[in-house]
């Protein structure tokens, strides 16, 4: 029996609140036992029981849940697909491969929401295990985001292949096998070929990782912020890209089309939502204490300064929000640290749990 849609955000919200109490306790812990090297061992098991639960609520919930879900019913089980071995195709051909074994769509998603969540969790171990923090914490506050639940329903393809990226990049992070890392950028765009956008801005962000660019990238970011709210962005330029595009689909992203359907414009919520994070990782590098580790840190933050960039010059078009997932997706990493690593420098930190709380309540309460 599936999961209908009342349900399953019930349900989600009983495993967040199971998972929160947890946190909670793990971290008074912390702060008061002063025990955090067994509480960020104890995090590598207690984060089991959310993993899995996600996995199975996604994966078993009805067609009604989410907007992807239901179209991709119609398009990968009711209709006829023809594989072509270039762009996305590695989608159509997961689906093709259970639909020549008779297996349900249910199946399907079941697969999907598997390899979602457990690129998620490999990648937040990958990195926590290098900035020595709590996995479990941070797994959590992917939970937290309101985006996090819609890369697994409502753009499923785009949210694979960032979970994907997620995990090359914590992989190269580890200084792990080249040949994985680009085995594994290859499955991202054969998921969805947005992941070039994210893939590019971080070469430029290991590139000029030696100089000081964090102080202009901060000059460009504040720039964005008042051109966005001027009503100057991509649909400005778009007339360029597109011609560089020539006619493909990706073009779309940069039409304007669907403006009556979705709200366009400036969003306020979204700039405070990115600054906010962007102020907090700024404190997080300040506190630092290794200095390799602020290197690495550093071109995060520059990427996640250009993908912020990228968000607000967004803001004119359609679908904004999905320009907003090349940033979004890493702030749990930019803030991971904060959750009882070895190299920050301060005593209290449990506030920030709460605060992973209260944006929770926010979004799914009152936004």
């Amino acid at each position: 029996m599936l999961i209908d849609n009342t349900d399953f955000y019930d349900i989600y919200n009983l495993i967040y609140f199971c998972t929160a109490c947890l946190v909670v306790v793990s971290a008074l812990s912390s702060e008061i036992k002063k025990d955090i090297l067994l509480q960020n061992e104890l995090g590598k098991y207690l984060v089991v029981f959310p993993l899995v639960s996600l996995i199975f609520l996604v994966g078993f919930r009805g067609y009604d849940v989410g907007t992807d879900t239901r179209n991709y019913h119609n398009i990968l089980w009711n209709n006829n697909i023809e594989i072509k071995f270039f762009g996305e195709f590695l989608f159509d051909l997961i689906a093709l491969i259970f639909r020549f074994f008779n297996l349900s769509f249910s199946f399907f998603l079941f697969f999907v929401s598997f390899l979602f969540f457990t690129f998620v969790f490999k990648a937040s171990k990958n990195y926590t295990d290098f900035f020595k923090s709590n996995l479990f914490i941070t797994f959590f506050s992917y939970m937290s985001f309101f985006f996090f639940l819609s890369m697994s329903v409502n753009v499923i393809r785009q949210g694979v292949s960032l979970a994907v990226l997620l995990l090359a990049y914590s992989i190269w992070l580890k200084k792990g096998n080249i040949s994985k890392i680009y085995l594994l950028l290859l499955l991202a765009l054969s998921f969805h070929l947005t992941s070039i956008i994210p893939i590019v801005i971080f070469i430029f962000s290991l590139i000029t990782k030696k100089y000081r660019m964090i102080p202009l990238l901060l000059l460009f970011y504040l720039t964005s912020i008042l051109l966005s709210y001027f009503n100057f962005g991509f649909l400005n330029i778009s007339p360029i890209i597109l011609e560089i595009l020539d006619g493909e689909r990706r073009g779309d992203y940069l039409s304007g089309d669907g403006a009556e359907v979705y709200e366009v414009g400036f969003k306020p919520n979204f700039v405070f939502f990115n600054t906010l994070f962007l102020c907090i990782s700024l404190y997080v590098r300040n506190k630092l204490s290794n200095p390799d580790l602020i290197i690495q840190y550093n071109i995060l933050i520059s990427y996640y300064i250009i993908t912020s960039i990228f968000l607000f010059m967004a803001f004119q078009l359609a679908f904004s929000d999905r320009w907003g997932l090349f940033s979004w997706f890493v702030i749990p990493f930019l803030i991971a640290p904060l959750f009882y690593s070895a190299f920050i420098k301060g005593s209290i930190r449990i506030h920030y749990v709460l605060m992973l709380i209260l944006i929770y309540i926010g979004f799914n309460f009152y936004a």
